[in-house]
């Protein structure tokens, strides 16, 4: 029954969103780096913020505060954003207090864990926030692969009971509350910042928690498709001294949709199929020894780096082709 009532709100409180977004013209307005054709509503990632809090409302206590001080921080500024676009000086410093809090909540800082993976991991947290940011380009691939990342971690949970699975299933049913206004060919509503940001402060918690808890560094592994294509393209537009914060068209997915002309959604399920692949083939690994675990993981960042530069090539070469 609390499943079906938090359905209703999640979409009432969505569908309101989309009414007053539509009266105030909150929209993402399409240009030539945009990967949509015609004025879109932003902010529709607001319905995952919700759900956290009707989490922790009908949980009945603040488990974790300062992860949710973090949440809350860092969905507001993604709100913000939405409404008015902030420059990177004013949401960086918000973002590295938010993500401090939240990995606080995770573990990170307790004393047995060693300064440098404290330091390294925190540098890879600022970074898989942006990333998750950066990536929410096309339609439908942050709630496809959101979902990609959340069914290996339920399964993963109900084997260790590190966290309420009702708080996995309520982010599914935000997932497909925005997914009935998302995942279409033209979408009515786009996550926005608020959306990305609130999924990747979520995603980080999770994540950073159940690998401190488990000690398992496979884990990393649940989100090696977006790390690959983020970092390597971050790394690309940093060599051509590029602003990494400006839009741009430079990602795998992007090149899969511009240059052949693949569907969003189409794009959206193959990221999104081919990371729930990974993680369900490696979660047997989490029993094997770290140092194991450590070789099987940089093994597949490797792999899949190499996929990322020669699929840039290929793409390259068409580009230059079309041009001649």
């Amino acid at each position: 029954m609390q499943l079906i009532i938090n359905f209703i709100i999640l979409s009432i409180a969505t569908y309101t969103y989309y009414r007053y977004a539509q009266k105030k013209n909150i929209l993402d307005n399409p240009n030539k780096r945009s990967s949509h054709v015609t004025p879109t509503i932003r902010g529709g990632g607001m319905v995952f913020f919700i759900a956290v809090l009707l989490y922790f409302l009908f949980h009945g206590q603040v488990e974790y505060p300062y992860f949710l001080s973090g949440f809350i921080l860092l969905s507001l500024v993604g709100f913000i954003d939405d409404r008015k676009t902030l420059s990177a000086k004013v949401r960086f410093p918000f973002q590295l207090l938010s993500i401090t809090l939240i990995l606080y909540d995770a573990g990170l800082f307790s004393d047995n864990i060693p300064m440098y993976v404290q330091t390294s991991s925190f540098v890879v947290a600022v970074g898989f926030v942006n990333a998750f940011n950066f990536m929410d380009g096309i339609n439908g691939i942050t709630g496809f692969y959101t979902v990609a990342v959340i069914l290996p971690l339920m399964f993963i949970n109900h084997s260790y009971h590190i966290f309420d699975e009702k708080w996995f299933i309520d982010l599914l049913l935000a997932v497909l509350v925005f997914g009935f206004f998302n995942f279409r060919k033209k979408a009515l509503m786009f996550a926005g910042d608020i959306g990305s940001m609130s999924l990747a402060s979520l995603l980080l918690f999770w994540l950073s928690k159940t690998i401190i808890e488990l000690k398992s560094p496979i884990l990393l592994s649940l989100v090696v498709v977006y790390g690959i294509d983020s970092a390597w393209t971050i790394l690309y537009r940093l060599k051509n001294k590029e602003n990494i914060f400006d839009a741009h068209r430079w990602h795998l997915y992007q090149k899969l949709v511009d240059i052949c002309q693949y569907p969003h959604l189409k794009v959206a399920v193959l990221y999104a199929g081919v990371q729930l692949i990974i993680n369900f083939m490696f979660i047997p690994v989490i029993q094997k020894t770290k140092f194991l675990q450590l070789i099987i993981t940089f093994g597949i960042y490797l792999f899949f780096s190499m996929l990322y530069f020669l699929a840039q090539k290929y793409f390259n070469s068409r580009m230059i082709g079309s041009s001649e």
